[in-house]
């Protein structure tokens, strides 16, 4: 079986995915298609980064993740393929790859013998290279080996003694509000002291939590979810609307013992 993931930014009122879909179809028809996300925000290359990160290491055959987000090749040029134990992403060089927390095998750059950049590569290019993956053709006969891409700093938490600050990166399908504070960060850090989590200026939260059980319905609650990464919620509730939280905002967690 070939497994294809698809992730974009088109929403749901158009043409376009069928159409990438249909690519992947004629030319793989052996291929298992599976939606990812294709509500990223217009452009958003963090969003979607965040999200199929998360869900990367899930695919445990070989699979191909297409990323039909910001690929316009008359302004990035190159189209590179990411590998990672497995798994072959397909994206141009807009700073994805390096979105992306992976440790990667190979990163390749596809050459090109076009005299004019495709205004589909999704559809005109990345699907023939996956299909050329799911082939086992050598990758030397149309990508080089590179470390010339654009790369990208990720946004980090930033801590000091007595505080740290987390963004919220995404908010998800239940308007849970996710950080980019991680579980294994913050217990390094917090070393046992109470605390409290900051996430308006004046309202707190004085616990993580270890599940939604843990509070009635209706109350904020801190916890890690199940990638290990911080959210800041309503059980029962929508924690982006009713606590006013949104993409970008921080959260301030300040120790308490002295």
């Amino acid at each position: 079986m070939s497994l294809v993931t698809l992730i974009s930014d088109y929403g749901v009122n158009t043409y376009y995915l069928a159409s990438l879909k249909a690519a992947v179809i004629n030319q793989i028809p052996e291929a298992t298609i599976v939606d990812v996300s294709h509500q990223i925000p217009q452009y958003d290359l963090s969003q979607a980064a965040f999200i199929l990160q998360n869900c990367l290491n899930d695919f445990k055959q070989k699979t191909v993740h297409i990323v039909a987000i910001d690929t316009s090749l008359q302004q990035y040029k190159t189209i590179l393929i990411a590998e990672s134990n497995n798994n072959w992403v397909i994206t141009v060089d807009n700073g994805f790859i390096s979105m992306l927390n992976v440790p990667w095998d190979n990163v390749y750059k596809v050459l090109n013998n076009e005299t004019e950049p495709s205004l589909s590569p999704e559809i005109q290019q990345f699907v023939p290279i996956a299909a050329k993956i799911f082939r086992n053709e050598p990758v030397e006969n149309y990508a080089v080996a590179t470390t010339d891409y654009i790369k990208v700093a990720n946004l980090k938490p930033v801590f000091d003694e007595k505080q740290l600050r987390a963004t919220i990166v995404h908010v998800d399908g239940y308007d849970n509000a996710i950080t980019n504070l991680n579980q294994q960060d913050f217990e390094n850090w917090i070393a046992g002291n109470t605390y409290r989590i900051y996430y308006k200026r004046k309202e707190y939260l004085e616990k993580i939590e270890k599940s939604y059980a843990d509070v009635s319905h209706g109350s904020g609650i801190a916890l890690f979810n199940s990638k290990g990464w911080l959210e800041i919620a309503i059980n029962k509730g929508q924690g982006k609307t009713l606590l006013g939280l949104k993409l970008g905002d921080q959260i301030i967690i300040e120790k308490t013992n002295d």
